[in-house]
């Protein structure tokens, strides 16, 4: 009720008893009062008139009074003297009584008595008398006039009060009518649920009091109605949050195992729980730390697929799930499309309608076993609630997956004690105890028949080949395909077992003659050399076989098998691929090789072993780089043995292990000489063979190795082959983290003669690839071996890998090697493997590789507010030949850039002027074809994942650092400038 400028306002603020007093006294007050004034005015005209009437009347009496002296004075002077002074008194009187007409008429007369005769006065009273009687008249006519215009204003006044009285009830009745229609239309909106605005009320009265009970109805209406709908929306999260409680708990319950309960549990979710999409994903800890996708609802798998997560160093990867895992805290994005951390994927995201993500992690004991995420097409669930509920739905997710992960690893080995009892576990055949059990049993049942037996020793001849090419995964592949062929070819009644890594042995029995066996062998032979399913065509196992036959050979189970080995080795050392009977005269050739198994064996207390170091030079600068450590033996009779004649001995004899040992112990004892004669010692690989990479204890001889001679763990490296790191995927993922951790290098040798899977090789953390030297050899004029390093120099530096090519040895190889940007070289080119003491005149010469001279020398910037930090990361770099610009200050730094073409920047991030941060922000606007890295010793995540997500900045540091990765980086940051910049600078240049 707002109010309204009109005279009514003033009444409606009057109260209710005021107003009905007020419409009362505007009916009675004023026509009492016309009345009253009627009657006063009537009364006062009345006696007014009066007056005037009397008035008149005594002029006329005196008039006559005055007309009677005259005329009784007679004619005597005295009487005439007296006649006229009583006229003159008399008109004195009238003078006084008269009106101003009549006044001057009187006053005129009583002059004239004083000289007029009195006939002349006589008719001047006449005159004055008739002008009195006239006014008397007039008054009288005057008098009736007012007389009845008093009774009609008594008659009219109180009618007008009347209505005045009428129309001012009127008013005051018309507002108390709008003010209760207000009230009444005001309870109506609220019962209908309008929630009206609040009415304002007049005054301070009875209505007021009304309407502010109706006010208070409204707003304990308003208020009930809003928590009708807050309980209303509680109930539905709550239904809600049930509803995904009941269908994942379902899931949980009814699954099978880990993978029917995670895909339950994502239809769960996009069923119960109303999301676009839901997706489950194992936390790995391979060499990317990548996200494998275990379970998805909602939309295609192609897209969980595609996204290819990591909760690695790449941050470019994380989107919300990397960044939950590595947080172990949820993480809420409400538009991927804005986000910057989504932009790989934004097409991809708009095309299936998916707006906002939330990722949260699977922790179990701390351990992050993997991620949770679900997405909507709106914002709608980036709510604490919604992010409280899946937490919580997430803690029984990994409960559950914690649950089947040790059932599974209990029934696995279970599974395993019963098989491995008495069969192999990978073929299901019989191990070497079942073996000799039968065979003891079958040699009985011959004897007693007169029957002969024969004891087949098959042992593959490529397999080794196979696993170091191939992995030991189609190896293992192999070994199953094979026990089922030899199982098909010597048919029923006979035995097939496999005591040993690629070894067979074939038990046939009721023989009648030698030649039976024969026939056997050549089948097997044959069947061999045919391809196997399962394992790639161009394969063939091929094996050679030796048999023993019974009773003719040996009289014991023990002596049926080693005589069958002594003719399966005699049938290998003629080229393999056939078989054996066995003949007394092999026992003397393996006499030789026991002799020489023996001479290794005391070679190392001898003394005989030696090591000598091939250089590894920098492609970039020319300098020496590093080194490989090549083991010799120099025999006090046979002369110097070649590595491929002893190395394969102690591999089958198992003194691989003490060699390797001695090896470590003898580089690091003369790592530490070189050292002490103040050389500056590169780092210097030694070569492991597949036993001594998973024998236990690897990390433990390394590391005392370096303490004992006071090495830093940056100065010596690993070389393994492809088979080593590819027999046992789990177990080589974990020595090499170790050794990562330790921070000793490891590279992997002879890269690309095998079949390495890339999906497990970008698991491990190496520091260098070297390319065989069989792709070397051609490559200035084969280009499939061209095309094969231009694979591997690729395919090393997309997983940040150094690449070193071995067995360089022209000057053409290496020219080409360099143009494709190979990092280093080893190779007779530059120099042949080197004694300890030739190694250490090549470092104090300062020989380096003779390189053509570069069109642009490759600039780095360094900027740090201490100059003691400076100083140092010169030091550290200075060795690579960079051009190095140093600089304390942003404003120093950005003159040098101005001055000079620069490649790369590293800077600090805690700095006085600007944040390193914002520095690099400001070259990328500047300088954009520079390559950008920061280091800091604070961990400001979120500043630098900004930077990043921004392109500001291309990787960063933390302080303290490691100077050998971050050489690599730097290195690898200068190929990125060229490849995305080099073409550029070559033509301006």
């Amino acid at each position: 009720m707002a109010e309204a400028a009109n005279p009514h306002n003033d009444i409606n603020r009057l109260s209710l008893r005021a107003r009905m007093l007020i419409c009362f006294s505007a009916l009675v007050i004023p026509a009492v009062l016309a009345a009253l004034a009627s009657l006063l005015v009537h009364e006062r005209l009345v006696s007014t008139m009066g007056a005037y009437l009397d008035q008149d009347a005594r002029i006329v009496e005196l008039a006559l009074r005055s007309s009677a002296a005259l005329a009784g004075a007679g004619a005597t002077p005295a009487g005439q003297k007296a006649a006229t002074e009583e006229v003159r008194n008399n008109m004195r009187s009238a003078a006084a009584l008269a009106p101003d007409a009549l006044k001057q008429e009187a006053l005129d007369i009583g002059v004239l008595s004083y000289d007029s005769p009195p006939d002349k006065l006589a008719a001047r009273l006449a005159t004055l008398t008739q002008h009195a009687t006239d006014a008397s008249a007039a008054t009288e006519a005057r008098l009736r006039q007012w007389r009845a215009l008093s009774r009609l204003v008594l008659l009219l006044a109180p009618a007008v009060a009347l209505t005045l009285g009428m129309v001012l009830a009127y008013a005051t009745a018309r507002g108390m009518y709008r003010t209760l229609s207000d009230c009444i239309a005001f309870a109506r909106d609220i019962a209908d649920g309008k929630m009206p605005s609040r009415l304002v009320p007049d005054s301070k009265n009875e209505f007021d009091v009304l309407v502010v009970a109706v006010n208070d109805l409204m707003l304990d209406a308003r208020h009930n109605s809003q928590l009708r709908h807050e309980h209303e929306s509680r109930i539905a999260v709550l239904e809600r949050a049930t509803g995904l409680h009941a269908a994942c708990s379902a899931a949980l319950a009814v699954g099978t195992d880990e993978a029917a309960m995670l895909a339950a549990f994502c239809d769960g979710l996009a069923e119960a729980g109303g999301y676009r999409a839901a997706w489950i994903g194992h936390a790995r800890h391979d060499a990317d730390h990548s996200i494998e996708l275990a379970a998805h609802a909602g939309i295609d798998r192609v897209f969980f697929e595609g996204l290819h997560l990591s909760w690695g160093q790449d941050l470019r990867r994380h989107a919300a799930c990397g960044g939950a895992i590595l947080l172990k805290k949820p993480q809420v994005v409400r538009d991927m499309a804005d986000a910057p951390a989504f932009a790989t994927w934004r097409g991809a995201l708009l095309m299936r309608n998916l707006v906002s993500c939330i990722a949260v992690p699977l922790l179990a004991g701390g351990e992050v076993l993997g991620v949770l995420a679900v997405y909507a097409s709106d914002a709608s669930p980036c709510n604490d609630d919604e992010v409280a509920l899946l937490q919580e739905l997430a803690h029984m997710l990994a409960a559950g997956m914690e649950r089947y992960q040790a059932q599974a690893a209990r029934q696995h080995a279970e599974l395993l004690l019963e098989r491995g009892a008495n069969y192999d576990a990978l073929t299901g055949l019989p191990n070497r105890t079942t073996l000799e059990a039968q065979l003891a049993r079958m040699a009985t049942a011959a004897e007693a028949s007169g029957k002969r037996l024969a004891t087949l020793f098959v042992d593959l001849d490529r397999f080794k080949e196979v696993n170091d090419n191939l992995g030991h995964k189609v190896g293992d592949s192999m070994l199953v395909e094979v026990a089922r062929r030899l199982e098909s070819l010597v048919g029923e009644g006979n035995l097939v077992a496999r005591p040993g890594n690629d070894e067979y042995v074939i038990v046939l029995q009721d023989l009648d003659a030698g030649g039976d066996a024969a026939v056997v062998a050549g089948a097997v032979v044959a069947g061999l050399a045919e391809a196997l399913p399962g394992v790639p065509a161009q394969v063939r196992p091929l094996a050679s076989v030796g048999i023993s036959l019974y009773p003719d050979d040996g009289a014991d189970v023990a002596s049926l098998l080693r005589l069958a080995d002594l003719a399966m080795q005699e049938a290998k050392s003629t080229g393999g691929n056939t078989f054996r009977f066995y003949a007394p005269a092999m026992n003397a050739r393996m006499a030789d090789r026991f002799a020489m198994e023996a001479d290794l064996r005391q070679a190392l207390e001898k003394g005989e072993l030696l090591m000598h170091y091939q250089p590894q030079v920098s492609l970039v600068n020319g300098a020496i780089t590093g080194a490989e450590a090549l083991l010799r033996w120099r025999h006090p009779t046979r002369g110097m043995v070649a590595p491929n004649e002893f190395i394969r001995l102690a591999e089958e004899t198992g003194l691989v292990l003490p060699l390797g040992e001695w090896a470590i112990g003898h580089v690091c004892a003369q790592l530490a000489r070189w050292r002490k004669a103040g050389l500056a010692v590169p780092t210097v690989a030694i070569n492991l063979s597949a036993q001594q990479f998973h024998q236990p204890g690897l990390v433990d001889v390394v590391r005392k190795a370096l303490d004992a001679n006071g090495l830093t763990s940056r100065m010596l490296e690993l070389e393994l082959s492809e088979s080593a790191v590819m027999h046992d995927v789990q177990a080589a993922a974990t020595i090499l983290k170790q050794l990562d951790q330790m921070g000793v290098g490891v590279t992997l040798d002879d890269f690309g003669t095998g079949y390495s899977s890339l999906s497990y090789l970008k698991r491990f953390p190496l520091s260098h690839l070297k390319i065989d030297r069989s792709f070397v050899r051609d490559v200035t004029t084969s280009p499939d071996d061209a095309a094969i390093c231009n694979a591997v120099i690729s395919l090393a530096h997309s997983m940040h890998i150094t690449v070193i090519a071995e067995g360089v040895d022209t000057e053409g190889q290496m020219h080409y090697l360099r143009r494709r940007l190979c990092d280093q070289m080893q190779g007779n080119h530059f120099s042949k493997a080197l004694s300890g003491e030739a190694f250490a005149q090549l470092l104090t010469d300062g020989k380096r590789l003779l390189l053509p001279a570069d069109r642009t020398q490759r600039t780095l910037l360094i900027l740090d507010d201490e100059p003691n930090i400076v100083r140092a990361l010169a030091r550290a770099l200075r060795p690579d030949g960079y051009k190095l610009l140093l600089a304390t200050s942003a404003a120093e730094a950005l003159q040098l850039l101005a001055v000079n073409e620069v490649q790369v920047v590293l800077s600090d991030q805690r700095m006085p002027e600007m944040s390193g941060t914002e520095f690099l922000a400001k070259v990328k606007d500047l300088y954009p074809e520079t390559i950008r890295l920061i280091l800091s010793g604070y961990a400001d995540l979120e500043s630098v994942i900004d930077a990043i997500n921004r392109g500001a900045i291309y990787r960063f540091f933390t302080k303290p650092w490691e100077d050998e990765p971050l050489r690599r980086c730097i290195a690898e940051a200068f190929r990125q400038q060229q490849l995305e910049h080099g073409a550029d600078a070559m033509a301006s240049a």
